[in-house]
């Protein structure tokens, strides 16, 4: 049995996730590396202080914005990796897939609780077709034809 299309297109939008994840991540840690090398981590401690928060310093701030970074781009690998595997139509990289497309679909919730009604639909939107073209019976077929017992 040869890859359904539907199956394709989940590989295909993992790839973007992971595109998206990654340029996301390097922006995070480039941002890091300008806030630390431009003193802003100084003035987020004062701004800190001003709003009466005293026990976190403007440096864990920085370091907080890198370390979130790191696991963005962390994100996109494991992405990347599920994909390529999902392509030869292995079943423990759908259920991770599924894991992370779930996480993004409670995020797309929490986007509209913020008033982003417009993003939050799109993510919605986007994560149950996914999460459609992952189970769907064409998809669920070759994965089982293709996971090894």
């Amino acid at each position: 049995m040869s890859r359904p299309v539907s199956l394709t297109i989940a590989v295909v939008l993992q790839w973007v996730a992971a595109i998206v994840a990654a340029v996301s991540g390097f922006d995070l840690i480039a941002a890091a590396y300008s806030m630390s090398s431009q003193g802003v981590a100084d003035e987020v401690e004062v701004a800190l202080v001003n709003q009466g928060v005293t026990d976190v310093s403007g440096h864990f701030v920085v370091v907080g914005v890198f370390v979130a970074g790191i696991l963005v781009t962390a994100i996109a690998l494991v992405r990347v990796m599920a994909a390529v595997y999902l392509a030869k139509g292995r079943s423990w990289a759908r259920i991770l897939i599924a894991v992370l497309v779930a996480v993004n679909l409670v995020g797309g919730v929490a986007y509209l609780f913020q008033g982003y009604l417009l993003r939050a639909s799109l993510t919605v939107v986007v994560d149950l077709v996914v999460l459609w073209l992952l189970f769907n019976a064409r998809s669920s077929a070759y994965i089982r034809e293709h996971s090894p017992a």
